[in-house]
């Protein structure tokens, strides 16, 4: 089994070296063991004359049949060893800088108190597709999944919000329609390479690209630079719902904006353990994706 965990790591990190990265193993260590298991086969499972990480016919054939065997044998194991075990060990996640500020760290210690044996990692930003490469248990993702392969649990719906302050609207006024935000000063998240928001215009969904003032690495600091009357940002509703809901914030272009997105706890394995099991609880007490969802 270790053979076969090391060729599927070898496979999904593109490399030997990346591989025993994450694997914690030395490369020479990740090399014995797919020559191991290639001896075994008789077969060549790479290609060794390129510079990438090819597979044969044979490794591809090999792949696709070791992903179900090891997630098989994995999940036969945890839940051997998860009855009527306690909660605890090491948990990581990844999270959103927003979500972990304002809804994850102001709720961990009822989190503690339930699981005191439990210790947890957050690292925040986008890990969705490093779950196998960096060592996540969990990594929650906003908005549609990067790979249909991925086990996830989906907690619900949100959507996003074209946010200013009512000092700003006394300023600059406010747009009536999207087109309109060309001449508002906008402020972007630096993931969005395009630099454009979405809106729904006659009926299609449509990319607008308003000017472009300022760029931000996270929707915190966008909604610090809106609450401070810098100008326009769209942003999510679990980032801004307490701020409108306040009357600190006004969302605009409401009638405009496109249907709600999923949100999803992804985990690496079909099952989760018990203590995934126990994070994704928590979370969805947080109550992030309370949107009625696209069927609704």
């Amino acid at each position: 089994m270790e053979n076969m965990k090391a060729f599927r790591m070898v496979v999904e990190c593109k490399g030997f070296r990346a591989a025993a990265l994450a694997m914690k193993i030395s490369p020479a260590m990740v090399s014995r063991r797919i020559e191991k298991l290639e001896h075994e086969l008789k077969t060549q499972l790479f290609k060794r004359n390129s510079r990438k990480v090819l597979l044969t016919t044979a490794g591809e054939q090999l792949y696709q049949r070791c992903v179900s065997i090891i997630d098989d044998y994995e999940s036969c194991l945890r839940d051997v060893k998860s009855f009527n075990a306690e909660v605890s060990g090491c948990l990581k996640v990844g999270i959103p800088h927003s979500i972990n500020h304002l809804h994850v760290i102001p709720n961990l210690r009822q989190f503690f108190e339930l699981y005191p044996r439990l210790r947890l990692e957050t690292v925040t930003g986008n890990h969705c597709m490093e779950l196998f490469s960096h060592g996540f248990d969990l990594a929650l993702q906003c908005g549609p999944l990067p790979d249909s392969n991925l086990y996830y649990s989906l907690l619900g719906y949100w959507r996003k919000h074209a946010c200013v302050t009512p000092d700003y609207a006394r300023r600059h006024g406010l747009p009536a329609h999207p087109n309109e935000l060309l001449s508002h000063s906008c402020l972007f998240h630096f993931d969005n390479h395009h630099r454009s928001w979405k809106f729904m215009i006659g009926g299609e969904l449509t990319e607008v690209r308003p000017a472009c003032t300022s760029r931000m690495s996270n929707s915190l600091d966008l909604y610090q630079m809106v609450k401070n009357g810098l100008g326009i940002s769209y942003l999510p509703d679990f980032t801004v719902r307490e701020g409108i809901n306040s009357g600190e914030i006004l969302s605009v272009l409401d009638e405009f904006m496109p249907p709600p997105l999923p949100m999803y706890v992804v985990h690496v394995n079909p099952k989760p353990s018990p203590k995934e099991q126990a994070f994704i609880d928590f979370i969805r007490t947080l109550n992030l994706a309370t949107v009625a969802g696209p069927a609704s």
